[in-house]
């Protein structure tokens, strides 16, 4: 296999950098490790006493940012050293560029944003089975009594 075609698939699989960054906790692990090169423990004992979250949460976040590309990792005997990587910081870049320049467009409703097939039409279904049948409840034959809350509370009168 190319080495090409695995950065490509590489690509592909990785998470959206708005998806990255859309938990407030990812957004705090970025915004520490802006300010350089921190260890996992230095980084759960933080986020661990602002949002209350065990080191295995922590953990689970950094993963996400690194497999994201925001975030490199090195060993170093039983430390791992977090920092932020220059390319996750230029992939939401240039998502922001690209919401920027449709913004100063703004030519209305983009035909290439719906690329693709169309869905097949389905019939409507109302519950497991069944087509959606309108028009086919009936006439009303009794005028709708208002709810009175003491109508029959004490028996017949």
């Amino acid at each position: 296999m190319d080495e090409d075609d695995e950065d490509e698939r590489a690509r592909r699989d990785r998470m959206h950098p708005f998806q990255a960054m859309a938990d407030p906790v990812r957004r705090r692990l970025v915004e520490l490790l802006a300010s350089g090169e921190h260890t996992a423990g230095q980084l759960a004992e933080v986020i661990g006493h602002e949002y209350r979250l065990s080191r295995t949460a922590v953990s689970k976040h950094l993963g996400l940012l690194r497999s994201a590309g925001f975030v490199a990792v090195r060993a170093d005997l039983s430390w791992r050293f977090y920092r932020l990587r220059e390319d996750g910081l230029l992939g939401l870049e240039c998502e922001i560029a690209l919401l920027r320049d449709r913004w100063n467009q703004r030519t209305g409703w983009d035909v290439g944003l719906g690329d693709g097939p169309d869905p097949p039409s389905q019939p409507r279904r109302r519950g497991p089975g069944r087509l959606l049948r309108s028009g086919r409840r009936g006439r009303q034959t009794v005028i709708p009594r208002a709810n009175d809350p003491e109508h029959d509370m004490y028996g017949p009168l």
